[in-house]
């Protein structure tokens, strides 16, 4: 991990607002997604913030959280020298960038940016560092910069990238246009003309360039970031994030910049594993190699009798035992427990949106 840091190095944003409800009943509003270990022994929010510290000082990295989750981050980060930026609520992933680009300028001026989920699964760290320090270099040309992931499947799931010109290196390209999620038969043929990218939702850019697009193309967002800037270093900084933040609209920051900019956009190709582990589902994908014959996974402790292709996710001591079923996923937490068909497993936010209503908060 790097403690020296130099004049380039770049700053890192880890997005880590989500509220998380894809995940229930492991991801509740008080301990979402990023904050649990889904893909491996650590919190995702830390396995990012490692991953980072590898590329740049951990003084030059933001975590961007919930103020509702400020003990948790500081209980997972609290000792690694990550600074962190609470919002009073979650408003996507533009409101998100914009703040932590104010508080970047603040601290260390005009430094080139890395925005990064906190709860997205990436192997291959090596190629990954090496895909962000590209796209900091590229940011001499001027403009943005995202990375896009080589496909291996007809994903339906995530936006496209459109790759445009080839640089010159043949691994960076001018980027076309961004996909909105298409159908499976869109996705084959994105995926056979080699042209197009997953969006993994991580952007390279320098904060004025990125706070001057905001306020072109999102004038109230950059109108109140305005006013978050002036207030910083003072007693009203609470009062006027909180007013702001109030009155934003939520809005991604590949809708509201990245789809609209008339600045050059570039995307560079990334060869590494990723996934932003969207289901039950995606988990299961990632662990494969954790299956057994039958081509069930389990954490805890598990008995499988004729059970083939099973998921079972236990937070607690007791004995699950599986007889006879097929595709299942089963999440067992201290107060609930899931059985559900693991291929409906984008639906399981249903549940939580269910005992909101019905008043059941403490599953929440």
């Amino acid at each position: 991990m790097k403690r020296n840091p130099t004049r380039k190095d770049p700053a890192v944003l880890i997005m880590a607002g989500g509220m998380g409800t894809r995940f229930w009943p492991a991801s509740r509003e008080r301990l979402p997604k990023q904050f649990l270990p889904i893909c491996g022994p650590k919190p995702m929010v830390e396995e990012s913030f490692d991953r980072a510290a590898s590329l740049t000082d951990p003084q030059r990295i933001f975590v961007i959280i919930n103020a509702h989750h400020r003990s948790t981050a500081r209980k997972i980060l609290g000792d690694r020298g990550a600074r962190l930026v609470e919002e009073p609520c979650g408003r996507n992933t533009a409101p998100c960038i914009g703040l932590g680009c104010i508080h970047v300028i603040r601290r260390f001026g005009d430094l080139p940016t890395i925005a990064l989920p906190a709860d997205h699964f990436i192997s291959g760290r090596t190629e990954f560092l090496r895909c962000l320090q590209q796209g900091v270099s590229l940011l001499d040309k001027g403009g943005l910069v995202t990375i896009g992931i080589t496909p291996t499947y007809p994903e339906t799931g995530y936006g496209y990238i459109e790759k445009g010109v080839s640089l010159s290196d043949g691994e960076a390209y001018r980027v076309d246009r961004f996909v909105e999620k298409p159908n499976l038969e869109r996705a084959g043929e994105f995926l056979a003309s080699g042209r197009y990218l997953w969006n993994s939702g991580i952007f390279i850019f320098k904060p004025s360039t990125m706070l001057k697009e905001i306020a072109l193309h999102l004038p109230r967002l950059g109108e109140g970031l305005g006013r978050i800037s002036e207030s910083l270093g003072t007693e009203r900084y609470p009062e006027i994030l909180e007013e702001v933040y109030g009155g934003i609209e939520p809005i991604s920051i590949d809708y509201g910049v990245m789809e609209r900019t008339k600045e050059p956009v570039y995307v560079v190709e990334g060869r590494f594993g990723w996934s932003d582990v969207g289901s039950w589902a995606a988990v299961r994908k990632l662990r494969e190699a954790e299956k057994d014959a039958e081509g069930n996974i389990a954490s805890g402790k598990v008995l499988f009798l004729d059970t083939t292709n099973t998921f079972v996710h236990s937070q607690t001591e007791r004995l699950i035992a599986v007889l006879g079923l097929d595709d299942l996923l089963v999440v067992d937490t201290e107060d609930v427990l899931l059985l559900a068909d693991i291929k409906r497993s984008q639906e399981v936010r249903r549940f939580s949106e269910m005992v909101r209503r019905k008043g059941r908060t403490e599953y929440v």
